[in-house]
């Protein structure tokens, strides 16, 4: 079993893809493919199924897949612990939902790029589901999200910020700066965030739990979108207080009177098995004092 080997399987993994995995690590489709035979070989099992629907793993590919992620990290751990060199380097893949990669992370990241310009980071903007699976597998150094709250195996997660949820619209809009009941809302047009985002769920089922099973709205995946969507007077928006900050502050738009009544949160998570690599324990320190944890 070799580390060569070990890196192609995780990468096969990640992309779902031999081909993929072959351009990501710069080998041949013939050596990636000759190297997985060779681990299969070694552990005595097959680790992926190969079908028209692509490359996943098999049972047994995903209870080796934890193990060799550790043997990896760890092997890049031994070489940069014996590095005579106090400067942090190394390569960190970080993952997030859209809004917290445009919101929450610039100004962290820009701290970072300053106090250790050596770390490479790669950054990929990802679903809540793909996130919980990257973190808990490995295949992610860092992940964040917004959710209620948040238990993933294998994974430490740490609060970093409340993020409040609220309605938006245009001054002009009817309900703008007025009470009303919620059964109102079902009268207009509403834009959210697909409907997996926890915020949207918590908002259907507000509006089903006053009776109102039936309403126009719109499903997004971009936080931009829905905001230029409401400027333009296209409905009601259900969006995160900070994306929106600007907007409030320049009176475009406004905060309905109506409370979502449940509260959201900011996470960060890594793998539990990594928190001892020097790159990614710096990367968390600085995540921590940045948002105050």
């Amino acid at each position: 079993m070799k580390i060569t080997e070990l890196k192609s399987f995780l990468a096969i993994a990640s992309h779902a893809s031999f081909s993929k995995a072959a351009n990501q690590l710069n080998y041949a489709h013939s050596s990636v493919t000759a190297q997985i035979k060779s681990l299969e070989h070694s552990v005595g099992a097959e680790l992926f199924i190969r079908d028209r629907k692509g490359v996943s793993l098999t049972e047994a590919g995903k209870r080796f897949h934890k193990y060799a992620r550790q043997i990896v990290d760890l092997s890049r751990d031994g070489m940069e612990a014996v590095q005579n060199t106090p400067k942090i380097a190394g390569r960190l893949t970080i993952g997030a939902v859209e809004t917290i990669s445009t919101y929450r992370l610039p100004e962290l990241l820009f701290k970072v790029q300053k106090s250790a310009p050596d770390i490479q980071i790669s950054f990929k903007i990802m679903k809540d589901r793909e996130l919980y699976e990257s973190a808990r597998m490995g295949t992610l150094d860092v992940a964040f999200l917004v959710e209620q709250d948040l238990v993933v195996a294998n994974t430490v997660v740490r609060k970093i910020c409340n993020e409040p949820v609220s309605l938006y619209v245009r001054p002009d809009h009817p309900l703008a700066g007025r009470d009303f009941e919620t059964t109102e809302l079902a009268k207009y047009h509403h834009l959210l965030w697909a409907l997996d985002c926890c915020y949207s769920s918590v908002f259907l089922k507000r509006m089903q739990k006053a009776g109102c099973h039936s309403f126009s709205y719109m499903e997004f995946i971009n936080t931009e979108t829905i905001k230029q969507c409401v400027l333009s007077g296209l409905g009601i928006a259900t969006l995160t207080d900070i994306t929106v900050k600007k907007e409030v502050e320049e009176g475009s738009l406004v905060r309905l009177h109506w409370e979502i009544g449940e509260t959201f949160h900011s996470f960060m998570l890594w793998n539990k098995y990594r928190s001892e690599y020097p790159t990614l324990k710096f990367f968390i320190e600085m995540a921590d004092q940045h948002f105050g944890v």
